[in-house]
């Protein structure tokens, strides 16, 4: 099995006391300050968190924060983490760290026939990621031929009532199907019991959930796709609306292009615009997820195998041999997962970076102005940006007076934030 694990690396300073002082200061009498005298003697602190969160009322350890350390687990579990939105998180790059000797994890339960025919593939896949880097391709292109059982580096940080959600997720919810995820979910369980004790019960299940794992019957021959965007829903009457969020702030002498530029722009969260990109990679998916304010619908990783398709990077395109190899990686990988359909825990790992899956997402105009900003900026990876920009362009049949506005931060904001990175060629808006 895996060596990955996951460790407590941070908890706020007094987290229980402050939390018991939420306990406390709803019903009690007296200031905020005088109420926390109160507080400090952790036993006492702790009995009165647990009678409180007893009660279903768990927005008091909202207020005590953590930092975990995802240390070698599968980049998979990095994307079902990562979903989670109310937390934040730091992912060692792909775009800029080699990680031709990362390693990957191993499920378990594989015979020994089909354990040393997993471990030839992974092998044979991070051979074809050397090879690729030695040819001169960018790591973050070369990367799209490794399986997402690569391992991964990350933090996270979130506060205790999220936490607690994360755990019951990890370890009796939709996640805990994943072997691999539901161990390091006992792991995150046992240490938190011992910082905050009661901390991991509170959060009770509102349902049931689905612990299916993909079903993979068939796998097809790979094939390479380029995905498109499209806007597949929009307010039907965007200006009005707009006007009327205008007049209510008491702002409607704003020009569209002055609240673009607003540092508090309330009125366009009204505007609710619903895309789907056609194919996006495994890769590009995690620059999308990582946004927090949307709503994202996308099928588990597994499925990125009932299509197979792939994206090919221009610069592997440019080079004869980096796309025979590319081609090969991607083949022989299609022969070896074929042989682990039944398999529902290896299956997922056999899903390449490259994979593509179809996505649906939704984002109101002031998220997408911030995540335009970001992704529209030449400095972004290649693929987002074009899915990006192809975005913008449908905003701008949809509604060009305010999109007309979007466009990369240099665009917004009049001047390039990125500094010595930045690439010299500023974008302007129109007037």
């Amino acid at each position: 099995m895996d060596k990955g694990s996951v460790k407590i690396i941070g908890f706020s300073n007094n987290g229980v006391a402050v939390s018991a002082l939420g306990g406390r200061i709803s019903t009690g009498k007296g200031t905020a300050l005088e109420m926390f005298a109160l507080c400090g003697e952790k036993e006492k602190d702790l009995k009165l968190v647990k009678k409180v969160l007893s009660s279903g009322h768990n927005t008091i350890i909202e207020h005590a924060y953590f930092t975990l350390a995802f240390n070698d687990v599968s980049v998979l579990t990095e994307q079902v983490m990562i979903e989670h939105r109310l937390a934040s998180y730091t992912v060692k790059s792909r775009r800029y760290v080699d990680f031709a000797g990362a390693g990957y994890v191993t499920p378990a339960g594989l015979s020994e026939e089909k354990a040393h025919l997993y471990r030839e593939n992974m092998d044979g896949l991070f051979r074809a990621y050397s090879e690729l880097c030695a040819l001169g391709i960018p790591v973050e292109d070369a990367r799209f031929v490794l399986p997402y059982c690569f391992r991964s580096n990350f933090i996270m940080s979130l506060n205790a009532r999220e936490l607690s959600k994360v755990v019951y997720d990890m370890t009796r919810g939709r996640l805990s199907a994943y072997d691999e995820v539901r161990r390091l979910g006992e792991m995150l369980s046992a240490e938190l019991d011992e910082v905050f004790p009661g901390v991991a019960q509170a959060y009770k299940d509102a349902g049931a959930s689905d612990l299916s794992l993909p079903a993979i019957n068939e796998i097809p021959d790979p094939a390479p796709v380029k995905g498109t965007a499209e806007v597949v829903n929009a307010p039907s009457e965007p200006e009005k609306l707009l006007e009327t969020a205008l007049a209510a702030s008491g702002r409607q002498k704003l020009s569209l292009k002055e609240l673009v530029r607003d540092e508090r722009p309330r009125e366009l969260e009204l505007l609710n615009y619903t895309f789907r990109f056609s194919a996006i990679s495994l890769a590009g998916l995690t620059h999308l997820t990582r946004h927090r304010m949307q709503t994202l619908i996308v099928r588990p990783t597994a499925y990125a195998l009932e299509t197979n398709t792939y994206i090919v990077p221009e610069s592997v395109k440019a080079d004869p041999e980096a796309l025979r190899i590319y081609e090969n990686a991607y083949k022989a990988n299609t022969l070896a997962a074929r042989g682990f359909t039944e398999d529902e825990q290896a299956i997922s790992y056999f899903a390449l970076a490259g994979n593509t899956l179809g996505v649906l997402f939704a984002m109101n105009a002031r998220e997408l102005k911030h995540y335009l900003r970001l992704r529209t900026c030449t400095r972004a990876q290649w693929e987002i940006r074009e899915l990006s920009r192809e975005m913008l362009c449908c905003l701008m049949d949809e509604f060009k007076p305010l999109f007309r506005f979007y466009g990369p931060s240099c665009a917004i904001l009049g001047y390039c934030p990125e500094g010595r990175l930045s690439c010299g060629k500023p974008v302007k808006t129109e007037d």
